[in-house]
Protein backbone atom coordinates (compact mmCIF):
# COMPACT_ATOMS: atom_id res chain seq x y z
CA UNK A 1 0.00 0.00 0.00
CA UNK A 2 1.39 3.28 -1.13
CA UNK A 3 0.82 6.49 0.33
CA UNK A 4 2.39 9.89 -0.98
CA UNK A 5 3.16 13.50 0.26
CA UNK A 6 0.20 15.91 -0.01
CA UNK A 7 2.39 18.57 -1.47
CA UNK A 8 6.97 19.31 -1.68
CA UNK A 9 6.05 21.58 1.28
CA UNK A 10 4.87 18.85 3.07
CA UNK A 11 7.77 16.55 2.13
CA UNK A 12 9.94 17.26 5.21
CA UNK A 13 7.04 16.62 7.49
CA UNK A 14 6.18 13.62 5.54
CA UNK A 15 10.00 11.84 6.10
CA UNK A 16 9.60 12.38 9.59
CA UNK A 17 6.16 10.37 9.57
CA UNK A 18 7.58 7.77 7.47
CA UNK A 19 10.74 7.69 9.74
CA UNK A 20 8.27 7.65 12.96
CA UNK A 21 6.52 4.51 11.02
CA UNK A 22 9.62 2.70 10.95
CA UNK A 23 10.47 3.30 14.56
CA UNK A 24 7.21 2.31 15.78
CA UNK A 25 6.51 -0.94 13.86
CA UNK A 26 9.33 -1.84 16.17
CA UNK A 27 7.64 -1.45 19.44
CA UNK A 28 3.94 -2.04 18.21
CA UNK A 29 1.93 -3.62 15.44
CA UNK A 30 1.75 -1.33 12.91
CA UNK A 31 2.39 -1.80 9.15
CA UNK A 32 6.13 -1.48 7.98
CA UNK A 33 7.64 0.10 6.21
CA UNK A 34 8.64 -1.79 2.91
CA UNK A 35 10.33 0.76 0.46
CA UNK A 36 10.03 4.43 -0.18
CA UNK A 37 11.55 6.96 -2.67
CA UNK A 38 10.32 10.33 -4.88
CA UNK A 39 8.26 11.21 -7.73
CA UNK A 40 7.39 14.33 -9.60
CA UNK A 41 8.65 16.25 -6.34
CA UNK A 42 6.95 13.95 -4.19
CA UNK A 43 7.91 11.83 -1.37
CA UNK A 44 6.18 8.27 -1.06
CA UNK A 45 6.74 5.33 0.47
CA UNK A 46 5.30 1.48 0.25
CA UNK A 47 4.15 -0.37 3.72
CA UNK A 48 2.45 -3.34 4.03
CA UNK A 49 -1.20 -4.08 3.34
CA UNK A 50 -3.12 -4.98 6.28
CA UNK A 51 -6.57 -6.62 6.17
CA UNK A 52 -8.71 -5.95 9.40
CA UNK A 53 -12.04 -5.03 10.57
CA UNK A 54 -12.98 -1.52 11.31
CA UNK A 55 -14.25 -1.50 15.79
CA UNK A 56 -17.61 -0.80 14.53
CA UNK A 57 -18.33 -3.68 12.54
CA UNK A 58 -15.77 -6.03 15.39
CA UNK A 59 -16.97 -4.80 18.37
CA UNK A 60 -20.72 -5.34 18.42
CA UNK A 61 -20.39 -8.81 17.12
CA UNK A 62 -18.11 -9.85 20.43
CA UNK A 63 -19.31 -11.93 22.85
CA UNK A 64 -19.36 -10.32 26.44
CA UNK A 65 -16.49 -12.97 27.67
CA UNK A 66 -15.02 -11.45 24.53
CA UNK A 67 -14.27 -7.62 25.74
CA UNK A 68 -11.76 -8.71 28.15
CA UNK A 69 -9.36 -9.45 25.08
CA UNK A 70 -10.00 -6.38 23.38
CA UNK A 71 -8.68 -4.28 26.45
CA UNK A 72 -5.73 -6.40 26.64
CA UNK A 73 -5.40 -5.49 23.03
CA UNK A 74 -5.70 -1.80 23.47
CA UNK A 75 -3.27 -1.48 26.83
CA UNK A 76 -0.82 -4.00 26.10
CA UNK A 77 0.83 -1.84 23.32
CA UNK A 78 0.59 1.33 25.80
CA UNK A 79 2.75 -0.81 28.14
CA UNK A 80 5.45 -0.67 25.89
CA UNK A 81 4.95 2.71 24.81
CA UNK A 82 5.39 3.29 28.28
CA UNK A 83 8.90 1.55 28.34
CA UNK A 84 10.18 3.73 26.14
CA UNK A 85 10.51 6.62 28.46
CA UNK A 86 13.14 9.12 28.37
CA UNK A 87 13.20 12.35 30.54
CA UNK A 88 10.44 14.55 30.79
CA UNK A 89 8.65 16.95 27.77
CA UNK A 90 9.37 20.52 28.01
CA UNK A 91 5.98 22.47 29.73
CA UNK A 92 6.68 25.15 26.95
CA UNK A 93 5.49 22.82 23.96
CA UNK A 94 2.16 22.55 25.92
CA UNK A 95 2.04 26.28 26.94
CA UNK A 96 2.93 26.98 23.12
CA UNK A 97 0.16 25.08 22.30
CA UNK A 98 -2.22 26.33 24.44
CA UNK A 99 -1.31 30.08 23.10
CA UNK A 100 -1.78 28.35 19.54
CA UNK A 101 -5.32 26.85 20.58
CA UNK A 102 -6.20 30.41 22.18
CA UNK A 103 -6.13 32.33 18.61
CA UNK A 104 -7.09 29.34 16.26
CA UNK A 105 -10.44 28.57 18.35
CA UNK A 106 -11.35 31.59 18.44
CA UNK A 107 -11.22 32.12 14.99
CA UNK A 108 -13.95 29.24 14.33
CA UNK A 109 -17.14 30.73 13.33
CA UNK A 110 -19.07 28.55 16.20
CA UNK A 111 -16.82 29.68 18.79
CA UNK A 112 -19.15 32.96 19.55
CA UNK A 113 -21.52 30.40 20.69
CA UNK A 114 -19.93 28.55 23.48
CA UNK A 115 -17.66 31.99 24.14
CA UNK A 116 -18.21 32.27 27.62
CA UNK A 117 -17.02 27.83 28.34
CA UNK A 118 -14.33 28.15 25.79
CA UNK A 119 -12.81 30.96 27.56
CA UNK A 120 -13.32 29.86 30.69
CA UNK A 121 -11.48 26.26 29.12
CA UNK A 122 -8.63 27.85 27.56
CA UNK A 123 -8.38 29.99 31.10
CA UNK A 124 -8.00 26.63 32.77
CA UNK A 125 -5.68 24.81 30.63
CA UNK A 126 -3.49 28.08 30.61
CA UNK A 127 -2.96 27.85 34.47
CA UNK A 128 -2.34 23.42 33.81
CA UNK A 129 0.44 22.17 35.28
CA UNK A 130 2.53 20.77 32.27
CA UNK A 131 5.49 19.60 34.08
CA UNK A 132 6.40 16.20 34.93
CA UNK A 133 5.04 14.76 31.40
CA UNK A 134 6.86 11.24 30.13
CA UNK A 135 8.50 11.98 26.85
CA UNK A 136 7.81 8.48 25.29
CA UNK A 137 7.18 6.96 21.26
CA UNK A 138 3.65 7.51 20.64
CA UNK A 139 1.17 6.88 18.02
CA UNK A 140 0.06 10.60 18.07
CA UNK A 141 -2.98 10.05 16.61
CA UNK A 142 -4.82 7.48 18.71
CA UNK A 143 -8.50 6.75 17.85
CA UNK A 144 -10.63 3.82 17.21
CA UNK A 145 -10.68 5.11 13.92
CA UNK A 146 -7.09 4.69 13.99
CA UNK A 147 -7.06 0.84 14.40
CA UNK A 148 -7.63 -2.59 12.29
CA UNK A 149 -8.68 -5.55 14.13
CA UNK A 150 -7.58 -8.94 12.95
CA UNK A 151 -9.62 -11.67 12.83
CA UNK A 152 -7.82 -13.31 16.06
CA UNK A 153 -8.72 -9.97 18.11
CA UNK A 154 -5.10 -8.07 17.12
CA UNK A 155 -5.02 -5.03 16.41
CA UNK A 156 -2.85 -2.94 14.29
CA UNK A 157 -2.86 0.47 14.66
CA UNK A 158 -2.82 2.81 11.50
CA UNK A 159 -2.44 6.60 10.33
CA UNK A 160 0.32 7.28 12.85
CA UNK A 161 0.86 11.61 13.35
CA UNK A 162 4.26 12.91 14.22
CA UNK A 163 4.56 16.37 16.46
CA UNK A 164 6.08 18.06 19.18
CA UNK A 165 4.06 16.73 21.94
CA UNK A 166 5.22 13.04 21.89
CA UNK A 167 3.82 10.93 24.97
CA UNK A 168 1.96 8.05 25.22
CA UNK A 169 0.09 9.93 28.06
CA UNK A 170 -1.31 12.10 25.22
CA UNK A 171 -2.45 8.86 23.15
CA UNK A 172 -3.95 7.48 26.52
CA UNK A 173 -5.82 10.99 26.64
CA UNK A 174 -7.05 11.17 23.23
CA UNK A 175 -7.90 7.30 23.26
CA UNK A 176 -10.15 7.70 26.50
CA UNK A 177 -11.40 11.25 24.92
CA UNK A 178 -12.50 9.16 21.61
CA UNK A 179 -14.03 6.37 23.59
CA UNK A 180 -16.37 8.39 26.09
CA UNK A 181 -17.29 11.16 23.89
CA UNK A 182 -17.82 9.25 21.03
CA UNK A 183 -15.49 11.27 18.20
CA UNK A 184 -14.43 7.97 16.18
CA UNK A 185 -18.66 7.14 15.96
CA UNK A 186 -19.80 10.44 16.04
CA UNK A 187 -21.54 9.05 12.43
CA UNK A 188 -23.96 6.30 14.95
CA UNK A 189 -23.62 8.09 18.44
CA UNK A 190 -24.33 11.38 17.69
CA UNK A 191 -27.43 10.58 16.37
CA UNK A 192 -30.98 11.99 18.19
CA UNK A 193 -32.03 8.77 18.21
CA UNK A 194 -29.21 6.36 17.83
CA UNK A 195 -30.40 2.47 17.00
CA UNK A 196 -29.25 -0.72 19.13
CA UNK A 197 -26.17 -1.32 17.39
CA UNK A 198 -25.04 2.67 18.58
CA UNK A 199 -26.06 1.79 21.98
CA UNK A 200 -24.28 -1.24 22.57
CA UNK A 201 -21.17 0.48 20.64
CA UNK A 202 -21.29 3.15 23.55
CA UNK A 203 -21.59 0.43 26.24
CA UNK A 204 -18.67 -1.01 24.82
CA UNK A 205 -16.44 2.07 24.67
CA UNK A 206 -17.28 3.07 28.10
CA UNK A 207 -16.41 -0.16 29.47
CA UNK A 208 -12.79 0.10 27.28
CA UNK A 209 -12.48 3.75 28.92
CA UNK A 210 -12.93 2.70 32.32
CA UNK A 211 -10.69 -0.20 31.88
CA UNK A 212 -7.78 1.33 30.43
CA UNK A 213 -7.89 4.51 32.80
CA UNK A 214 -7.69 1.95 35.74
CA UNK A 215 -4.80 0.07 33.87
CA UNK A 216 -2.66 3.14 32.66
CA UNK A 217 -3.23 5.23 36.20
CA UNK A 218 -2.25 2.47 37.65
CA UNK A 219 0.99 2.26 35.77
CA UNK A 220 1.42 5.65 36.40
CA UNK A 221 0.04 7.23 39.34
CA UNK A 222 0.38 11.28 38.20
CA UNK A 223 -1.54 10.29 35.37
CA UNK A 224 -5.11 10.37 36.95
CA UNK A 225 -4.96 13.82 38.05
CA UNK A 226 -3.28 15.00 34.68
CA UNK A 227 -6.32 13.38 32.14
CA UNK A 228 -8.76 15.88 32.22
CA UNK A 229 -6.50 18.59 31.18
CA UNK A 230 -4.55 16.27 28.65
CA UNK A 231 -7.97 14.89 27.00
CA UNK A 232 -9.51 18.26 26.98
CA UNK A 233 -6.32 19.98 24.97
CA UNK A 234 -6.45 17.37 22.79
CA UNK A 235 -10.64 17.71 21.76
CA UNK A 236 -9.50 21.12 21.92
CA UNK A 237 -6.94 20.70 18.94
CA UNK A 238 -9.82 18.85 17.08
CA UNK A 239 -12.21 22.80 17.23
CA UNK A 240 -10.30 24.97 14.36
CA UNK A 241 -10.83 21.61 11.73
CA UNK A 242 -14.22 21.20 12.67
CA UNK A 243 -16.46 22.66 9.93
CA UNK A 244 -20.14 21.39 10.79
CA UNK A 245 -21.96 23.06 13.42
CA UNK A 246 -23.78 19.88 14.94
CA UNK A 247 -19.99 18.55 14.67
CA UNK A 248 -18.91 21.12 16.91
CA UNK A 249 -21.37 21.04 19.05
CA UNK A 250 -20.53 16.98 19.54
CA UNK A 251 -17.51 18.28 20.46
CA UNK A 252 -18.41 20.63 23.21
CA UNK A 253 -20.70 18.29 24.69
CA UNK A 254 -17.81 16.02 25.18
CA UNK A 255 -15.71 18.96 26.71
CA UNK A 256 -17.67 19.54 28.88
CA UNK A 257 -18.48 16.31 30.32
CA UNK A 258 -14.58 15.89 30.96
CA UNK A 259 -15.49 18.22 33.78
CA UNK A 260 -12.14 20.53 33.83
CA UNK A 261 -14.19 23.47 34.30
CA UNK A 262 -17.74 24.15 35.70
CA UNK A 263 -20.18 24.24 32.39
Amino acid sequence: MRKISASPAYNVRFKQQIEKQRALARIISTPRVLQQGESDGLLWYDMDYVQGHGFVSFAPLQAVSDIPRIVEQLTKPLHRLAETASGSLDDGLFVAKVIELNASVRRSPFYPAYVAFLDDLLDALGEADWTGIPRTMCHGDLTVENMLIREDGSIVFIDLLDGNLESMWMDVAKLLQDLESGWSLRSLLWQERPDATAKLLRTISHYLADEVTTQMTGLFPGLFARLPALRALQAMRVLPYVHDKAIFAGVIAGLKRIRLIEA
